[in-house]
């Protein structure tokens, strides 16, 4: 029994010990290989230098715009359908068209108001204006035209404006006495004859029943009326009768 112990254990250390040589040699020869790799690889510059250098492609056009697709079943393109939504990559462009079709604004429109007349005095038509009819001239004793209007007045009463004007002159005159004209729109002027205590002067602005001054003692181209005031009104320089002016049909 001892015998057969002392065997068995010697086989046992003889094994064990093969098997850790083999061991060790396996563990020589990885390292070996290990080393000798690292030996024979090229570095890392070496390694990026031996790469090829990739250029990235150019991107592809986007084909999702203005670009025509084929259709699968006809080979016909198709084109983008038109949307409702408003083109916001020009709006500058739109802007401009829009400013071109706007309707220009209205020119306001003036209001005009029309002219007041109101009557010089307030005494009667004695001598009306005549026209190209002759009539008979009391105080030179024959027939003319008379191309103004006589308006009964006391001597001393106030001669009004007929409408709004400027004075365009102060004249005396040697029939008919102290004479005031007025210039009016659409070439119409007024003109007062046998006036005292004149209360306007040239290029003055008048309305319409403003005091011009006062009716004279007497006017020697129509002595034979008395007191009075002679009153002409033309436009562009003709003759026009100063009771149509005052709206006036028919003689007091």
């Amino acid at each position: 029994m001892k015998q057969y112990h002392s065997k068995h254990t010697a086989v046992l250390s003889t094994r064990g010990f093969y098997t850790i040589l083999t061991v060790c040699a396996l563990i020589i020869a990885a390292s070996a290989w290990v080393l000798w790799s690292d030996a024979t690889a090229p570095a890392d510059d070496e390694l990026q230098a031996s790469l090829p250098i990739v250029t990235p492609a150019e991107p592809l056009p986007d084909l999702t715009e203005d670009t025509p697709v084929l259709s699968e079943d006809t080979g016909e393109t198709d084109e983008a359908e038109p949307t409702d939504e408003p083109d916001e990559t020009q709006p500058e462009e739109a802007d401009d068209t829009a400013a071109e079709t706007a309707e220009p604004a209205p020119t306001p429109v003036e209001t005009v108001s029309a002219p007041v007349y109101v009557r010089p005095v307030s005494g009667a038509v004695i001598t009306p204006f005549s026209g190209d009819e002759l009539l008979f001239q009391p105080t030179f004793g024959d027939w003319r035209v008379h191309t103004g209007t006589d308006f009964a007045a006391e001597a001393g009463e106030t001669v009004m404006a007929l409408t709004d004007g400027t004075v365009q002159q102060v004249v005396e005159d040697g029939l008919y006495g102290t004479c005031v004209t007025l210039s009016h729109d659409a070439d119409l002027t007024s003109t007062y004859c046998g006036l005292t205590d004149v209360r306007v002067a040239e290029g003055q602005a008048v309305a319409a029943g403003e005091a011009l001054g006062t009716v004279a003692e007497t006017m020697d181209a129509e002595a034979a009326l008395g007191p009075h005031l002679h009153v002409e009104t033309a436009r562009a320089g003709t003759p026009v009768d100063a009771l149509e002016l005052l709206g006036e049909s028919e003689v007091e």
